[in-house]
């Protein structure tokens, strides 16, 4: 019986987790983005106030889309490249992605490996995602210019495609020569 209640409890776990597009406790939809700094894999540093709210160099103003994962994550190699196939339709969207916990040599090796080429962030002590409550990868994060949060989702489903690109769409504004 107490490995039925288990293996119960286990599924029920893994259905909450799977994909959610609602408000979780601490993220709001439409409330301030909390700041974060981290660095880049490569090299530098990100603030997200360089490219949201009232202080974004206008150089590097947009929208930006954290998708939160870890190199063991499964649905996370699949919501990857279709945020690549996005960064090609939306230019001017900043898309990062963000790795949780591991160490830079680990998450560069599978960067290379996939082939990625979005920027990626170096969230090492999991500090940026406990404010973004993304405890579960892929968590996928749209922040408007304003610096508010337009759009939110754990887990991955092809069927949230249409959702993120609908998001996207509303916040893209080519910028002008």
């Amino acid at each position: 019986m107490r490995k039925f209640s288990a293996i119960i409890l286990s599924l029920i776990t893994i259905v909450l987790a799977d994909s959610t597009l609602t408000s979780q406790p601490g993220l709001t939809i439409g409330e301030d983005a909390p700041g974060c700094y981290a660095p880049f894999l490569e090299s530098g540093d990100f603030f997200l106030g360089r490219y949201v709210g009232p202080k974004a160099h206008a150089n590097l103003k947009s929208p930006v889309v954290f998708s939160f994962f870890t190199t063991s994550c499964i649905p996370c190699r699949k919501e990857i490249p279709y945020i690549h196939t996005l960064k090609e339709e939306y230019p001017g969207v900043s898309m990062f992605l963000v790795n949780v916990g591991e160490n830079k040599q680990k998450v560069s090796a599978f960067i290379k490996a996939k082939g990625y080429t979005l920027p990626v962030l170096l969230d090492r002590y999991g500090k940026i995602s406990e404010k973004y409550n993304a405890q579960v990868t892929p968590t996928l994060i749209i922040i408007n210019e304003n610096g508010k949060i337009d759009f939110y989702k754990q887990g991955y489903k092809e069927t949230d495609n249409e959702m993120i690109r609908q998001s996207l769409e509303r916040l893209y504004h080519p910028k002008k020569p």
